[in-house]
């Protein structure tokens, strides 16, 4: 249907009848049928109506029959229908009306009255019709991007350490990473170099895909840091991965993009038995005989900031069985619980006192599965990394 040319198809066994109606609206394209039948013929073609008016007392069907008809199938069940009848009892009425009709006209009808009734109904399906035709046309756009935003989360994970790797050079671990959107804004990055293992997680200015473009830059750039330059000192990789994204994202005191990230990285030397810590606001959690050593990070954006001193590089000797975790804020902030707040960073380290004498794949499982348990019904508001290590 166009709003110019609606068309109208007009049931009724009584010649008389159709003729009057065609001339009550004759600015309408209207189409006749006799019977039932050859009104549901019509229905159900490729070019069907945008309103039936639809007599009651015909030979053959009735006009009951065949509303209930056309609303019980898929072809016609969105057009409206109009009873136009003699019988204008209330039980015919209410008979008409659970059959599926959406107005009712008895006759003799009055013209002015007609016209008006059948225009608001018409009007009425071409907005219908008009929000059904934005709805699918978003449904197709979104179709779109989340196909798109689905083959980058297929490249994302693809710039993440492969799991192959990661048991090969890594201590006893798990890693927790669980997008808010469907690509994530945190990531995590090992390295082995200089017979030091680099261990960062991070977490990005936002979520979603503007978080995603920037943990892209960031596995990037530790990959010229670390891997090109050979640098394996956490606070030195981190003063340089904050002049690099200055430099790259053009920012200056007043400018509008001041995106970064909050990150933590280790340096794990095995010979010497010693970690190494640098932070940008993501603090190092270790636990050793059941008590938690909590090594504070920087208060300081990996970007710019009011303040632009060097990170602070924190020396930790290690013994066996202590469990070091690295995190981003989304686990501590989730809201849920009995009381609907958030986590928070005692609940938090207490889960991890609770748990960390479990080897560490079994702490990611009960991680997980309090995670859940504790957001509920509610919506994950942030992307959630956390790493378990047991040197």
């Amino acid at each position: 249907m166009t709003q110019l040319d609606p068309s109208i198809l007009l049931v009724d066994d009584s010649a008389v009848n159709l003729e009057i109606l065609k001339e009550a609206l004759a600015r309408y394209n209207t189409i006749t049928a006799s019977n039932g039948d050859e009104a549901m013929e019509i229905a159900f073609s490729r070019e069907k109506p945008d309103l039936i008016l639809l007599d009651i007392v015909m030979p053959g069907m009735n006009g009951y029959e065949v509303c209930r008809i056309l609303k019980n199938n898929d072809l016609s069940k969105d057009i409206p229908i109009i009873f136009i009848t003699g019988q204008n009892d209330s039980e015919s009425i209410l008979k008409g009306f659970e059959a599926g009709a959406i107005d009712y006209i008895t006759k003799p009808f009055n013209i002015m009255e007609l016209k008006a009734r059948v225009k608001t109904q018409l009007s009425i399906k071409m907005a219908r019709d008009q929000n059904q035709r934005l709805i699918q046309k978003i449904r197709t756009v979104n179709k779109k991007l989340t196909d798109s935003i689905e083959y980058a989360q297929k490249i994302q994970n693809a710039s993440l350490p492969h799991e192959d790797f990661l048991n090969k050079i890594m201590p006893e671990h798990f890693i927790m990473l669980r997008p808010r959107d469907i690509v994530s804004g945190d990531f995590y990055w090992v390295e082995e170099t200089n017979n030091k293992l680099i261990i960062v997680a991070a977490d990005c200015t936002g979520h979603g895909v503007p978080g995603a473009f920037m943990s892209m830059y960031g596995v990037a750039y530790l990959h010229e840091i670390v891997g090109k330059n050979g640098i394996t000192q956490p606070a030195e990789i981190i003063n340089k991965l904050r002049r690099i994204v200055i430099e790259s994202l053009k920012q200056e005191e007043g400018s509008e993009v001041k995106d970064g990230m909050d990150i933590s990285i280790i340096s794990i030397d095995k010979t010497n038995k010693v970690i190494e810590f640098a932070g940008a606001f993501n603090d190092l959690l270790l636990v050793r005989n059941k008590e938690m050593q909590i090594f504070q990070a920087d208060h300081m954006p990996v970007s710019i900031g009011e303040s632009d001193k060097p990170y602070t590089n924190h020396t930790i000797p290690y013994q066996d069985n202590d469990c070091v975790y690295l995190y981003s804020d989304g686990y501590p902030s989730q809201f849920g619980g009995p009381n609907d707040k958030k986590l928070m960073q005692k609940g938090f380290r207490n889960l991890l006192l609770d748990n960390h004498q479990y080897p560490m794949p079994q702490q990611g499982d009960i991680f997980n599965k309090f995670f859940d348990m504790w957001k509920g019904i509610n919506d994950q508001i942030d992307d959630v990394l956390v790493m378990g290590i047991r040197m």
